[in-house]
C-alpha cells in the first residue's frame, strides 16, 4: 500500500496511512489515495514537500518513529540515532517511574493490611 511521507522543515516526517475502509466502492486506487492525501495535507502539513512510497519502505518497528527523518541523499526515511536513543531513554525512565509508583502503592497496601493485623506474607 502507498503512504505519503511529508517532510517538515526540521527534516522530521509525517507519514499518512490511508485507511482501507475509507475507500469508496466507485473509486480507483489512485482516486482514493489522492482524496485521502489531499484531505490529510491541511493545517501544519499544507504546502510541505512530500513523496509517495510503498509502506514496506518504511523503517521496521515503530518504537523510534519520532526519530524518523527524511534523508534527501538516500531518498528515504532513516532513523536519527541520537534522537532514537533519547526516546529510548525517556521510555525507560517512564516505565521505571511507573513501576516504582506501582510498587509504592503495593507497599502502602501491605503496610495498611499489616497495621490492621493482616499478614500478607
Amino acid at each position: 500500500m502507498k503512504v505519503r511521507v511529508v517532510c517538515r522543515p526540521d527534516k522530521t516526517v509525517a507519514v499518512i496511512y490511508p485507511a482501507p475502509k475509507s475507500r469508496r466502492g466507485d473509486e480507483t486506487e489512485e482516486q482514493w489515495l489522492e482524496r485521502v492525501f489531499t484531505k490529510a495535507l491541511q493545517g501544519e502539513l499544507k504546502g510541505l514537500p512530500f513523496k509517495d512510497i510503498d509502506a514496506v519502505e518504511l523503517p521496521q518497528g515503530r518504537d523510534s518513529r519520532d526519530a524518523w527523518v527524511w534523508d534527501e541523499l538516500a531518498g528515504k526515511i532513516t532513523i536519527n540515532p541520537v534522537k532514537a536513543e533519547k526516546i529510548r531513554r525517556e521510555k525507560l525512565i517512564r516505565e521505571e517511574m511507573f513501576r516504582l509508583e506501582q510498587e509504592g502503592k503495593r507497599q502502602k497496601a501491605i503496610d495498611n493490611l499489616t497495621a490492621r493485623g493482616i499478614n500478607v506474607w
